[in-house]
C-alpha cells in the first residue's frame, strides 16, 4: 500500500477551513498547540469541534503539542477522532495516556521531538499503536526539514514494529524516501495546501 498523506489543517487558509477540508480526501490531521509546550497556538476546542463536524466521514488524527495531553482525550473521543498522539516529553506516565486513549476507542500514538532519542520509547514500544517522529521543529527557519531527523524517521520506518509517521518540512523527495523505507504516513502542511491551490 502506498504511503498515506495526512493533510495538516493548521497549514490551510484559516479563513476558509471548510473549503480546505472539502479538498482533503480520506484523512485530516489536526495539530493542537497550546502556546506552552510549543510557542505557537493553533486551535481551541471550539474550532476543533467545528473541524471534526465539517470533516465527518474522514479519519481524523490529532497531534497534541500540549503540556497536559490527558485533559483532551475525553472531548476528542466525543468529537469522533480516530487516532491521537502526544509527545513523550509531556508524558511522565505515557502508559496512562496510551491506555486511556484506547479505552476511549482511539488509536494511541507517541510523538518525539527531533532532540529526543528513540530510546525514550524503547521500553514501551509494544504499547504504541503508532510513532510520530518530528522531522522539523518550530524555529526561526520556518520549520525547515532537518536531514538527520529525516534519516532517523527512515531508519525507524524500516526497523520498528509499529507504524511510523514523519511530520515536518517534508518535500516530495523526502516523502518518496520514506515510502521506500516503509513509512506508514507523512504529515504535509503548507506543501499540501499550496499545491492544491
Amino acid at each position: 500500500m502506498s504511503i498515506r498523506i495526512l493533510p495538516s489543517i493548521a497549514s490551510a487558509d484559516l479563513m476558509n477551513l471548510r473549503g480546505a477540508l472539502e479538498k482533503t480526501e480520506d484523512y485530516v490531521h489536526i495539530d493542537i498547540e497550546d502556546g506552552n509546550f510549543v510557542p505557537n497556538i493553533t486551535f481551541g476546542m471550539k474550532t476543533v469541534s467545528g473541524i471534526c463536524a465539517a470533516a465527518k466521514g474522514k479519519k481524523i488524527d490529532v497531534h497534541l503539542l500540549v503540556t497536559n495531553p490527558l485533559a483532551y482525550l475525553d472531548e476528542l473521543q466525543w468529537l469522533g477522532v480516530h487516532a491521537v498522539c502526544a509527545h513523550i516529553e509531556a508524558l511522565p506516565y505515557p502508559l496512562e495516556f496510551l491506555n486511556r486513549a484506547r479505552t476511549l476507542d482511539m488509536k494511541a500514538g507517541i510523538a518525539l521531538n527531533i532532540s529526543t532519542p528513540l530510546a525514550a520509547v524503547q521500553e514501551i514500544r509494544e504499547e504504541i499503536d503508532y510513532l510520530l517522529l518530528m522531522t522539523a521543529e518550530p524555529d526561526d527557519k520556518g520549520c525547515k526539514l532537518y536531514p538527520p531527523a529525516l534519516r532517523r524517521a527512515m531508519e525507524a520506518a524500516a526497523t520498528w514494529p509499529v507504524p511510523v509517521i514523519a511530520d515536518g518540512g517534508l518535500d516530495n523527495s523526502a516523502v518518496t524516501a520514506l515510502e521506500e523505507k516503509g513509512a506508514y504516513a507523512v504529515v504535509l502542511g503548507r506543501q499540501y495546501f499550496r499545491e492544491d491551490e
